[in-house]
Parts: C-alpha cells; structure tokens; sequence
C-alpha cells in the first residue's frame, strides 16, 4: 500500500525512480542531479490556457541559460484527455513553435498514463516507456539535445534495451514501480 502523495510528488517519484532510475532515459540523470530540469504543474483544463501556459513555459527556458536550465517537463495534473487527443494537443504546441519560428531550437516529448506505440500490441510492456502520472510535455533544446546523441555510442538500441529492462522486471517489481497507473 503506497501513501497519498501530491502530484508534485508523484511527478518527482516517476521522473527519479522511473525515467532516471530505470534508465530508460540515458541523457536525464546528469541535467537533473544538476539541477537543470525544471518541472511545473498545470492545473488549467481548457485548451488555451494550457496552450498560453506552454508559451509561457517555452518564453521561460529561451530566456534562461542553458547552464541554469537545461529542460523543462510540463505535467498538467488536471488534464483527463485520452492520449490520442493529448497528442493533437501537443502537435498544436508544435505547430506553435514552427509558427515563431523556434522549431530549430526546440523539441517536444510527449508522455501520458495511457501512453501507447502504434506498432505495439496495447498490453505489452514497451509503452510504459512513455508513461508518465499525469499528461506531461517536455520541452528540450535541440543543441543539448545534439551535444548528448554525439556523446552516446548506442542510440538506435536505446528502444530495445529499454523494452529489454520493462521485460526483465518481475510482475511484482513492475506492479510496485508503475503502482499509479492502475
């Protein structure tokens, strides 16, 4: 039995025991144990304000250096939207920096409790790769985003290895570890 905790704190629990603590991000641990990972909760539940939200949040890490912010994660603890329209919502973020022309500089990620790869059959263990507590964005810069893949041998087997540690785990450990999601 896990006790009530916040949804900061849950955001906190996924991004440090799942995200960094079972690497399934090889490029998280070193920006975060550095202070450089910013995330913020959005309570807002229609669109435009959590699009004006998101602008405010991509003004913010464009004005911030990179070596005291490198990243921003966006979780929007009020959002009860399906993945699928979780997603039209961030491709019009993505439609938004295309428009101010900050897409060379940006990238987004998307996480979401029903988080699902198309190719997959919907049980398999690969999607908690992108499954997150709440529908969360992240926001990366592309040049750090660039400066990490340079430094990384194995990029093309970061998916298989990552599907590889979801299946290695026990159900029990894996009943533990994603015990929000059910």
């Amino acid at each position: 039995m896990h006790k009530i905790i916040s949804s900061r704190e849950l955001s906190i629990y996924w991004l440090e025991k799942i995200v960094i603590g079972l690497d399934l991000c090889p490029f998280a641990r070193q920006p975060y144990n550095n202070g450089l990972v910013r995330l913020v909760e959005n309570e807002a539940v229609s669109e435009s304000d959590q699009l004006s939200f998101f602008l405010d949040e991509l003004e913010h890490l464009q004005q911030t250096s990179p070596t005291e912010l490198s990243t921003t994660l966006i979780t929007f603890i009020k959002d009860e939207s399906d993945f699928f329209d979780f997603n039209d919502f961030v491709g019009l973020c993505e439609d938004m920096l295309v428009e101010s022309g900050l897409e060379e500089h940006f990238q987004l990620i998307v996480f979401h409790p029903q988080f699902i790869f198309e190719e997959k059959d919907p049980l398999h263990r690969a999607h908690w790769v992108g499954r997150s507590p709440f529908p969360t964005l992240h926001i990366l810069r592309n040049a750090e985003i660039e400066m990490a893949l340079a430094s990384y041998s194995d990029l093309i087997g970061i998916p298989a290895r990552n599907e590889g540690r979801l299946l290695s785990l026990s159900n029990e450990e894996f009943e533990k570890i994603f015990y929000y999601l059910k």
